[in-house]
């Protein structure tokens, strides 16, 4: 029987010692939650119902119901931006609108994308300068997300991981558009670096405040960059060391100046690259670990790394979970575990958000052979929930 709490046991693996059992995350972060279409088809298929809690309408995630995340077994717990339940009615249509001025459209899987970057046409430093930046203390959720962290850490054993919102990279590129920010990163650094800039003076401020208020109550923090794409990173490592290393510094500063949570990076794509630049700045793990990207081989990671980095997710979700039957699944899970999981240092968890197409009993093998490889049970009732057939 597991020995541990479940907080000790994801700070154990966050501190690089060897846990009772593997830990198990889903849904215990944003970037590990589910579609709200797999959610509900989860559900029925456990018997469970709950009114749906939203996490993101954006990217239409939402919160997993306390019971679903007890019947999983689940280490971690997650506070983040609230989003009123049910959706307010005037941002059900087509477009929204967020404080940095983007403007979202809906696609037709019903998430948003960016149509309208505000900064798309700026092509001189006065563009910025007379942009007009949200105030990084009209963002009022830092209270509310203290005391859910307060709470969920007084009332449960689970770990806390504070889910902060997309940082410098992410709205360098939803304000410029991606393609004019990759060109400003290859043809015009200076003006690169001025609109990171601004974006890193607000988010720090911002984070200071949130995690001047969580302190102690959290025990990581989840920072979103997408830095790779399929095949390696998105701009060339020289350009990130230049330009954006130094932004990360300061923010993952602001953060360890304020609280002993951990700071674990979430960056899809091939980013093998830059591993050493981020352990430089103070980084504890990797999220998600985009096993089906170039470079991110998971046993030539955990012989580079895995002294230095926690890895956190790396079940695919680009290939194994939607497409894959369930034994594929449990192969997926069960390489992993042998991968990354000797000596600590892994969180099992998914890839990215578990989405729509993803069927039930390929969520209940991946949680049937995280517990039985990871060594906390034989992970016999998750199979006795996988239907024979699935309805369509």
């Amino acid at each position: 029987m597991p020995s541990m709490t479940a907080r000790e046991r994801v700070l154990a693996a966050l501190n690089h010692r060897l846990p009772d059992v593997v830990p198990f995350d889903l849904a215990g972060t944003k970037v590990t939650s589910l579609n709200v279409v797999a959610e509900q088809r989860l559900e029925v298929c456990l018997g469970m119902s709950a009114p749906v809690v939203w996490g993101n309408y954006r990217a239409q995630r939402v919160r997993m119901p306390e019971a679903v995340a007890h019947f999983f077994d689940v280490d971690v717990r997650n506070v983040g931006e609230p989003y009123p339940s049910p959706m307010p009615p005037e941002l059900t249509g087509p477009v929204q609108v967020d404080n940095w001025g983007v403007e979202w459209s809906r696609s037709p899987t019903g998430t948003y994308v960016p149509s309208r970057c505000p900064l798309a046409d700026a092509d001189h430093p006065d563009d910025l300068r007379q942009f007009p930046w949200p105030d990084p203390a009209s963002w009022q959720p830092a209270e509310l997300m203290a005391q859910q962290a307060r709470r969920l850490h007084q009332e449960t054993d689970c770990a806390i991981c504070i889910d902060l919102p997309d940082a410098v990279v992410q709205y360098g590129q939803y304000l410029r558009g991606l393609e004019q920010w990759l060109i400003d990163m290859a043809a015009d650094k200076k003006f690169a670096a001025l609109l990171m800039g601004y974006i890193a003076d607000i988010y720090v401020e911002m984070v200071a405040h949130v995690m001047g208020a969580v302190g102690d109550h959290a025990d990581l923090v989840m920072i979103p960059e997408d830095l790779g794409g399929q095949q390696g990173l998105l701009i060339h490592p020289d350009s990130y060391r230049e330009i954006i290393k130094p932004l990360h510094a300061r923010i993952f500063e602001a953060v360890k100046a304020r609280s002993p949570a951990k700071i674990v990076l979430h960056s899809c794509g091939s980013v093998a690259s830059i591993l050493g630049d981020l352990v430089d700045i103070g980084v504890d793990g990797l999220n998600p670990v985009q096993v089906s990207a170039a470079h991110m081989n998971t046993a030539r990671l955990k012989r580079d790394f895995g002294d230095k980095l926690c890895f956190w997710g790396a079940i695919d979700t680009q290939r194994v979970l939607p497409f894959g039957t369930p034994d594929d699944v449990r192969a997926e899970v069960r390489r992993r575990i042998e991968d990354l999981a000797p000596g600590g240092g892994y969180v099992i968890g998914p890839v990215h958000i578990i989405q729509a197409e993803v069927p039930p009993e390929n969520i209940l093998a991946m949680a049937e052979a995280a517990h039985r490889y990871g060594g906390r049970s034989d992970g016999s009732r998750f199979r006795t929930k996988i239907p024979s057939e699935v309805p369509a």
